[in-house]
């Protein structure tokens, strides 16, 4: 069985109706590693901009993180295709 870490840095992220897009990896854009976490970065496009994040590589953190600014879409579809994989 895959580690969720892995699972999620396998993948070129997830997108959603709303046109959000969350990706996950290891640096940030200025080369700092997350160590065991991960960098999230959350694009909305034109209409808010969006963040990045370091946070614990875990489906509680990645949970919390996402519906915690409305992103429930984006978190359904990862936990989705985590359940494929699993």
């Amino acid at each position: 069985m895959k580690e969720f870490r892995a699972f999620l840095l396998s993948r070129t992220g997830w997108q959603d109706e709303n046109g959000n897009t969350v990706v996950f990896s290891e640096t940030n854009l200025t080369g700092e590693t997350a160590g065991d976490g991960l960098w999230l970065f959350l694009d909305e496009g034109l209409r808010c901009g969006g963040m990045h994040r370091r946070i614990a590589a875990s489906e509680a953190a990645v949970r919390e993180t996402l519906c915690g600014v409305g992103k429930e879409l984006l978190w359904e579809k990862i936990a989705a295709d985590w359940a494929k994989e699993a």
